[in-house]
């Protein structure tokens, strides 16, 4: 007996295929997860680097026993994040791409993430809307493309929301095992993620509130995992409270920070997604309580809700502590939230209208993301071009020297920062002023010495560039300075909030 196959049934193989495929519980979730890595590595390497990556690359740049010892000083907060790309760095070797490449990833596992969650709390619909908000909000594109741990928080904290629903409907032990080390580890990587693990004691609390039978099993089991997760974060912990001091820097609370919660921590620069967003948050959760289907919302508010008050209330009553960056790892939350709105809406096309419009009004923030000086107008990527032209044009016999002044905004650094973002521009270079490199400090940054006591570094150099930044301009006392020991300006170069003088000598 012989069998035929014909058109149609190879039609209809091929359909069923596809069908299977689309159906399947990984897709939805696995193309969201793509489409997230897919927007965040777009045009991730035009953005200038900026201080706080250069903080990343001083730190992951150096030897393992000398990032220990800063780590001792300093930093200890970032410590988990400078060991991961220490070891990126081992691997691959420094770059911007890699550089900014693992949180492009995290972003991609963390869409991933959301569509599971949105799928325990509710059904596979408000998964797949809250993992399309999560990708383009504005915060989450922002992240991204960013050479910090932002992004990783987000995804650490949606894996644990992730693991403690799980923990509620199943009994094995091992998902509560997995929760406190997982809780561990993310207190590790960035404190404040200690506050999503609290915001899970308060959903618990509300079971308890309303007589669930099984809440007081599962407080029990939450307190313990908890408990140990703190007890193994607690001396990272003490060693981070000490180095408290160099938080000083953030703003204590005021009138700006109502536009910083509403409006940066997860919307960044854009009022009309904001207005949209907070629309469709109001709608989803008045929807949720009408037809008390609360599920979603006592998992999501509490971390979403949680550690911006926490963080409010410790810098109100001790020192301040709110940054609207840190809050990036409650985006997720965000993302179900404005979910919950959109599925409240029963007419599909207006829920439709309602995510494509936040859709498109996330593509201008997109953009201007990824503008050469996107991260805090930093144009150290254009000064690096510069620098690398000019020494070019120079001429392959010409010894280089370099005077980095100082830094705006950041009293600690000089623009030495620049060399470590972009050295291949300042390889063989002459640092003119450096007393003891960064790396051999066991502090972020370099010690160095004023001008007027190096000029005899210059001797071996052919050219001397001066790059100082807008604040405490060093240009004036350079040029009396070197002029004093047989050199004069040639060319210069005002670049955003940089300045770049060139000096030939004189004789």
């Amino acid at each position: 007996m012989t069998a035929t196959v014909t058109q149609d049934t190879v039609i209809l193989t091929h359909g069923s295929w596809r069908h299977r495929v689309w159906q399947h519980r990984a897709f939805a979730p696995a193309a969201i997860g793509l489409l997230g890595f897919t927007i965040a590595i777009i045009g991730i390497g035009i953005p200038s680097i900026w201080y706080d990556e250069a903080a990343t690359i001083s730190s992951s740049t150096r030897s393992w026993p000398q990032l220990w010892a800063e780590l001792g000083n300093v930093d200890a907060v970032h410590g988990l994040y400078y060991f991961l790309m220490h070891v990126v760095f081992d691997v691959v070797g420094y770059s911007t791409l890699a550089l900014r490449m693992p949180s492009a990833i995290a972003i991609g596992i963390a869409a991933t993430l959301v569509v599971v969650l949105g799928r325990q709390l509710s059904r596979s619909r408000l998964g797949v809307i809250a993992g399309l908000v999560f990708v383009f909000l504005p915060r989450i594109t922002w992240a991204g493309t960013e050479g910090r741990s932002y992004a990783i928080t987000a995804l650490l904290a949606v894996a644990l929301t992730v693991v403690f629903v799980k923990t509620q409907s199943s009994s094995r032990r091992r998902w509560w095992v997995g929760y406190s080390a997982l809780a561990a580890l993310s207190g590790a990587l960035f404190i404040y993620l200690a506050l999503v693990v609290l915001a899970h004691g308060v959903t618990i609390a509300w079971r308890l509130a309303r007589r669930d039978r099984m809440a007081v099993f599962f407080g029990r089991r939450w307190t313990i995992a908890a408990a140990a997760a703190a007890l193994a974060a607690a001396p990272l912990a003490l060693e981070i409270i000490g180095q408290g001091g160099q938080v000083a820097w953030i703003a204590p609370v005021g009138p700006q920070t109502v536009e910083e919660v509403l409006r940066t921590q997860w919307f960044y620069g854009s009022t009309p997604f904001t207005i949209v967003a907070w629309a469709l948050i109001a709608v989803g959760i008045g929807s949720r309580l009408r037809r008390h289907d609360r599920v979603i919302l006592v998992t999501t508010l509490p971390a979403l809700v949680l550690p911006t008050l926490a963080l409010i209330a410790i810098s109100v009553v001790h020192a301040p502590l709110y940054q609207p960056r840190y809050l990036t790892m409650c985006a997720p939350f965000a993302a179900l939230a404005v979910a919950a709105g959109i599925e409240a809406i029963r007419w599909r096309f207006a829920a439709v209208s309602a995510l494509a419009l936040l859709i498109v009004l996330s593509i201008p923030q997109i953009v201007a993301q990824r503008q050469p000086e996107a991260k805090e107008n930093s144009s150290w990527s254009q000064v690096a071009d510069l620098i690398a032209s000019e020494r070019a044009a120079d001429g392959p016999g010409n010894a280089t020297a370099f005077i980095y002044g100082n830094l705006q905004r950041h009293p600690g650094a000089t623009a030495r920062v620049i060399a470590y973002s972009y050295p291949a521009a300042f390889a063989d270079g002459i640092d003119a002023t450096i007393i003891t490199p960064a790396a051999q400090t066991a502090q972020l940054w370099e010690t160095h010495s004023p001008i007027a006591e190096s000029t005899a570094r210059l001797l071996g150099a052919d050219v001397t560039y001066l790059i100082t930044s807008n604040a405490r301009d060093l240009r004036g006392e350079t040029i009396t300075t070197l002029e004093q020991v047989g050199w004069r300006v040639v060319d210069s170069w005002n670049l955003t909030a940089v300045h770049v003088l060139k000096f030939e000598r004189t004789e």
